[in-house]
């Protein structure tokens, strides 16, 4: 099962989600895995007496050997464009192509799913909402105190408030030791 979910240029939610759902593979835009390995890894899980397994993919991850069926989908799509000006990558196809290679490589039957916006619209846990709830009151009494350019965030377990710069100033993208934690299991 190929799962492609949402991350342009950073692969928090497919290593997040990837990790929390016993992903074997997850593959982001931050570090390249070559298809040769992913195949590799397909074959021996098989010859481990698996005979399933799970591939995360963020939306930017870049893989060479898919460039050609992605840009025959990216021709298709006529490159649609977001509301930023961003070329819309789930039309991009990154999960199809992967799945399709795997089958031609493999001969092992392959699924997709893109969860896209799906993925926002789950439940949200106890923690979750007493979380939203806090950063929610801390930014009204912003507003209330009309003290603009800030924001609360979670910092050490407790709201703490920041400057709205310092929160944008950079993309923070995932460290390779969560990646190599996930690297562990797989």
């Amino acid at each position: 099962m190929v799962v492609e979910v949402m991350g342009r240029d950073t692969g928090w939610v497919a290593m997040v989600g990837g990790l929390a759902g016993g992903a074997d593979i997850i593959i982001i835009p931050e570090f390249g895995v070559a298809f040769d390995e992913v195949v590799e890894h397909l074959h021996r899980r098989r010859g481990g007496g698996k005979d399933f397994s799970i591939i995360v993919i963020a939306e930017g991850a870049k893989m060479k050997d898919l460039e050609p069926a992605m840009a025959t989908a990216a021709a298709a799509g006529a490159e649609k464009r977001d509301a930023f000006g961003h070329v819309q990558l789930a039309k991009q196809g990154v999960g199809e192509a992967l799945s399709t290679r795997i089958e031609e490589a493999t001969g092992f039957e392959t699924r997709v799913t893109v969860l896209g916006h799906l993925q926002r619209g789950g439940s949200p846990s106890p923690v979750d909402r007493i979380w939203a709830t806090r950063l929610g009151v801390a930014a009204v009494d912003l507003l209330k105190d009309r003290r603009a350019g800030l924001i609360p965030v979670r910092k050490d377990g407790e709201v703490a408030v920041v400057p709205l710069r310092e929160v944008i100033k950079e993309t923070r993208h995932v460290p390779r030791e969560l990646y190599d934690l996930a690297r562990v299991f797989g």
